[in-house]
């Protein structure tokens, strides 16, 4: 009898711990703190530095699994928005239905422990459509549009450096 719990017990301790499983890994364990440079913007539209450097902000403060420091990380993203581009992508008669924005990024994240580049990419663009006139659109303006970019920039660091399997 004292067999047959102590097995419910164990089934039950491993369920629980089972459960435990996170899709938050590191690819780079030893990888606590990072720094985001500030972010060279080589495009007429000023704000997009900002709204970019923020939203990297945001992110790796939302995520936590690298703490943002100022002095000694641990590894950094240099960041460098090299072309930006808003155009008209459908219309109908003399309105415009849809615009598409696409922004071409540099990424270099740098491991600053082993001096080495974990991922660069000089030519990273990323895009999004948004309708002034369209009710069902998903964005409805330009600086929506911009922010979803920077948000999907944040995703793709994380995906090719912290979560490469």
């Amino acid at each position: 009898m004292k067999s047959i719990k102590f097995i419910k017990l164990l089934l039950i301790v491993l369920l629980v711990n089972s459960c435990s499983y996170s899709v938050y890994t590191t690819a780079y364990p030893h990888l606590k703190t990072i720094k985001v440079l500030p972010i060279e913007n080589q495009t007429s539209s000023y704000d997009l530095r900002d709204i970019a450097f923020y939203s990297l902000i945001d992110g790796y403060e939302s995520d936590g699994r690298l703490k943002l420091v100022g002095l000694s990380p641990d590894c950094q993203i240099e960041c460098s928005i090299l072309d930006y581009s808003n155009k008209i992508v459908t219309y109908s008669g003399s309105s415009i239905d849809e615009y598409e924005v696409r922004i071409l990024f540099e990424v270099i994240f740098t491991d600053l422990k082993k001096n080495q580049v974990l991922w660069q990419n000089g030519s990273l663009i990323l895009s999004e459509r948004y309708s002034l006139s369209d009710e069902n659109s998903q964005f409805r303006n330009e600086k929506e549009a911009q922010e979803e970019i920077t948000g999907k920039l944040f995703d793709a660091i994380m995906e090719k450096t912290l979560e490469e399997w």
